[in-house]
């Protein structure tokens, strides 16, 4: 996959916001960065990025989850692909990999901070990848995982 890739960083923390875009940069990708979720989902729907790479808890009153959720409801920005990434598993205690919440919060991936960057860029083109073959999926096929999904969530 070509390294001419367009990656918008959402994060409220400008020093890494610097740190991203510099060492995304420097690997030959487009960034655009906003350091707040409402500036950030603006930007995602202005540019519509190959991928978003997003903190999941900010600050500000409009956070990761809520740009989440926005995007996979909007048919615009619902195939583009998030990273998922939060501090919140050093802070909290909270690894998001054992515990997901698909229905509040459904990132194609997800990276616990501090980054390692040399997965960070080996997970960038593997997520893109995996929306792609994901949105081209036919409908029926999409209905009947879900209806394979409902019928397993019965069973348990």
């Amino acid at each position: 996959m070509e390294n001419s890739l367009k990656v918008v960083v959402v994060d409220d923390n400008t020093d890494y916001l610097f740190t991203m875009e510099t060492f995304l940069q420097r690997n030959g990708f487009l960034v655009h960065t906003a350091e707040d979720g409402q500036k950030g989902l603006d930007l995602i729907r202005t540019e519509k990025p190959d991928v978003v790479l997003l903190d999941v808890m900010m600050e500000s009153l409009f956070s990761g989850f809520e740009i989440c959720k926005k995007m996979r409801t909007e048919e615009e920005l619902k195939n583009i692909p998030i990273i998922g990434i939060s501090g919140m598993g050093d802070e909290l205690g909270i690894n998001y990999n054992e515990w997901p919440d698909f229905e509040y919060f459904s990132p194609d991936a997800f990276l616990d901070k501090p980054v390692d960057k040399q997965r960070l860029l080996a997970l960038i083109p593997e997520t893109i990848d995996k929306a792609r073959k994901r949105s081209k999926r036919p409908k029926w096929k999409e209905k009947m995982d879900e209806e394979w999904a409902k019928k397993a969530s019965d069973s348990d």
